[in-house]
């Protein structure tokens, strides 16, 4: 237990962390009322991208590849502390590597899919951390783009006419 001259140290800093997770919860709620088309979100997205000097894949929210790291990345556990290359190999590979190798391969595999949310600016590092953060923009394409995927036609339909 700190002692009490040790404890007003920290409260600072402290209170600096809870607030930003509190501004990252609530832009998270914001982004369901963004009324930024389809259409815009997707165009941006599913363009290649120069990023650090070479040219980088368009994402296909379509592919299941593809919708299965947008859904993974958009989970609610991530929203307050990030997400780590670990905690989206959980998600991607549910069977646990059978071997050192097979454990680094699928490590780059995450390693390049990070490197692609973040040449399309979904995500960004957090400095000093092995940890990422959806960004304002990355959390209004991402939940859009789930919501269309999972919308049925009857809905898409109504809101067309």
């Amino acid at each position: 237990m700190p002692t009490p001259a040790f404890a007003g140290a920290s409260l600072h800093r402290r209170a600096a962390v809870s607030q930003a997770a509190n501004d990252r919860y609530l832009q998270a709620l914001a982004s369901v009322e963004d009324t930024t088309s389809l259409g815009e979100l997707a165009a941006r997205l599913c363009r290649p991208v120069r990023y650090q000097g070479r040219r980088v894949r368009a994402l296909n929210p379509h592919a299941p590849d593809d919708a299965a790291l947008l859904e993974a990345i958009s989970r609610g556990e991530f929203t307050l502390n990030g997400l780590r290359n670990r905690d989206i190999r959980t998600l991607l590979f549910p069977k646990p590597a059978r071997s050192q190798a097979e454990q680094k391969r699928q490590a780059a595999v995450i390693s390049r899919k990070l490197h692609l949310l973040r040449a399309h600016r979904l995500i960004h590092k957090v400095s000093r951390t092995h940890r990422y953060q959806l960004t304002r923009a990355g959390r209004i394409a991402v939940t859009a783009l789930i919501a269309a995927r999972n919308a049925c036609t009857t809905e898409l339909t109504k809101m067309a006419a």
